[in-house]
């Protein structure tokens, strides 16, 4: 494989810009399906019959990626970040692949478990290792362009799933999101890297006779030990409620309120770019005022949109709540793996990170049925994305009582003002 490297490493300046557009692509193919979800709810009830709860059940096995997640990250952490993306997004495509092959319900619940069984291992976790190995002194910048992705995938997935859908083929949607995953998993295979080569600084700096950089960090020991994991655990359960309750649901309930079918797509879609907005602004500013407080601005811009998605989910107003709710909420996703290396460092990143992620189990198994009881009992969404708003308030308060991290990057010192460590 080194002849594949060696050509792309010639035709740029630094390799660390292949890696990450590929991470990007991944991240568009592991979150977009999400931004898609509620347009396939009405598809799959007319041909199937299965009602709105029993459809949005499926995302509960989001639960089984934070399992999965600290076996990944140890994985990770050993062995790299190609291996692990390659067999990850392999894995997610063959859940869209067979999808058209349903005839149960539990067809449907089967490959969602597949689907999910190595999420976090197709861009979340590379993601964070990669961008603090290559990009060490701008990392919330390139980690903002990288997990834009996400939000490139939900501009461009709702699209063309509404496109297919208006003629009635929710199959070729998941067909063509199976070839695309494959692809993406074999540009893995020939472009992702571990470490700059020798010779090259942070961020591509050349240095003459620079090694590449060592990873340094906390311990697992010293991670489980400290009161920053905890409160960063419980913040992050509580916020990862916006892509299990809110995000997947928000086109049914502005469709459920009045808004076109036709229309709904492009809302979304509007959504989902003022998302990457806010991975790229927030990013940045996580350099300057650190990740923590950054993600805690990201939260409460969610409570006050998620308010005004329930209280105005038709046109005029919707188009103002949900591009702004998109801009706080596309933030998240960058914010969390900065906020681990800020804290923790690198060196167990996969590890620490993917045990943090096992608290997102209880958000992931009951933000779906949250938001599916909600409109079964009320004919609406709208207590559901409530409930989830005052959980994103207790998130802020969690966050601002633990402590601020500083110079923990690359793990350097791993100094911390309040870290609780034992």
């Amino acid at each position: 494989m080194r002849a594949p490297y060696a050509l792309l490493h010639a035709q740029l300046p630094f390799h660390g810009w292949l890696i990450v557009a590929v991470t990007f692509l991944a991240s568009a193919l592991s979150i977009g399906p999400g931004y898609a979800f509620g347009l396939f709810i009405g598809p799959l009830q007319d041909s199937f019959g299965w009602q709105r709860t029993a459809v949005s059940a499926s995302l509960s096995f989001a639960a089984v990626g934070s399992l999965t997640s600290p076996l990944l990250g140890r994985f990770m952490d050993r062995f790299g970040a190609r291996p692990l993306m390659a067999v990850s997004l392999t894995i997610m495509g063959t859940s869209f692949l067979l999808r058209p092959l349903m005839t149960e319900l539990w067809h449907w619940y089967a490959l969602s478990f597949l689907q999910y069984l190595a999420f976090s291992g197709s861009a979340g976790l590379p993601a964070g290792r990669l961008v603090g190995i290559w990009f060490a002194k701008s990392r919330g910048r390139v980690m903002g362009i990288t997990t834009m992705g996400n939000n490139f995938g939900g501009f461009i997935v709702p699209l063309i799933t509404g496109f297919l859908l208006v003629s009635g083929n929710w199959e070729a949607a998941f067909l063509i999101l199976a070839g695309l995953t494959y692809l993406v998993a074999l540009l893995s295979i020939l472009v992702i890297r571990e470490r700059p080569d020798r010779g090259s600084g942070p961020d591509g700096r050349r240095a003459v006779g620079a090694k590449p950089p060592e990873l340094e960090g906390w311990t697992v020991r010293e991670a489980l030990h400290s009161r920053s994991f905890y409160t960063i655990a419980v913040a992050l359960s509580l916020g990862a409620f916006t892509y299990s309750a809110v995000l997947p649901q928000v086109s049914d309930h502005l469709i459920s309120q009045g808004m076109s079918r036709t229309t709904v797509p492009f809302a979304i879609s509007l959504l989902a770019a003022f998302g990457m907005m806010g991975k790229l602004s927030f990013g940045y500013l996580s350099e300057r005022f650190t990740a923590r407080r950054m993600l805690m601005v990201s939260l409460s811009g969610q409570i006050v949109f998620i308010a005004m998605i329930v209280r105005f989910p038709t046109e005029p107003m919707a188009w103002l709540a949900a591009p702004a709710f998109g801009l706080f909420m596309g933030a998240f996703g960058a914010l969390v793996p900065l906020l681990v290396q800020e804290t923790f460092g690198l060196r167990n990143f996969g590890t620490i990170s993917g045990l943090i992620s096992t608290a997102s189990v209880i958000p992931f198994f009951s933000g779906p049925l949250l938001a599916g009881s909600s409109f079964d009992i009320a004919d609406s969404y709208g207590p559901g994305f409530l409930i989830v708003a005052a959980m994103f308030a207790l998130a802020v308060a969690t966050l601002s009582q633990g402590g601020a991290v500083s110079g923990a990057s690359l793990g350097q010192g791993s100094t911390a003002v309040d870290d609780g460590r034992a």
